[in-house]
């Protein structure tokens, strides 16, 4: 089994992808599972990753495909670069909105009871963005949300192989 780190050279890793529900009564799992995958990782990115990927699962959820009858989305880790561990959740699409931060203003901010998730999935990672799951001129066939949060490579699992099985 090869490892992140041999002979002093990052290799990339992927964790095989999940798929659930696209509900939220399948919120609670989509964290254990982070939980479960990031074992052995700092607490305090996993708890990170677990915000960003419970706020990603549940925007799929609300405002796409996903939440409806047979809707699915399925959740990717990776660590493509020493520094980097990025999630990814594609939604089924079938929406004409994209994700974006809202712009509130003053006590807008403080009393609303939404649309602050992106906000702060901004907040802790490196970066964020979304791209099609298939291009096509006319049709949203789905998003794939990412976002990416900074590790500390002296604080990646030792021995973590480049491809993690999560059944």
């Amino acid at each position: 089994m090869s490892s992140v780190v041999s002979s002093g050279a990052f290799s990339p890793v992927r964790w095989e992808p999940r798929i659930y529900e696209g509900s939220l009564k399948q919120a609670a799992v989509v964290r254990s599972h982070v939980r479960k995958d990031l074992g052995g990782f700092a607490p305090g990115l996993v708890d990170d990753v677990e915000l960003c990927v419970s706020e990603l699962f549940a925007n799929a959820v609300e405002y796409t495909a996903s939440g409806g009858e047979g809707g699915e989305v399925v959740r990717r880790l990776s660590l493509p670069e020493a520094g980097l561990l990025r999630v990814e959740v594609a939604d089924g699409g079938f929406t004409d909105t994209r994700p974006t931060i809202p712009e509130l203003a003053g006590d807008d901010w403080f009393t609303s009871e939404r649309h602050r998730g992106l906000l702060m999935v901004s907040a802790l990672a490196k970066g964020w963005g979304f791209y099609p799951v298939y291009a096509h001129p006319t049709l949203n066939l789905g998003l794939v949300v990412w976002a990416g949060l900074p590790v500390d490579p002296a604080q990646v699992p030792a021995g973590l192989p480049r491809f993690v099985h999560t059944a």
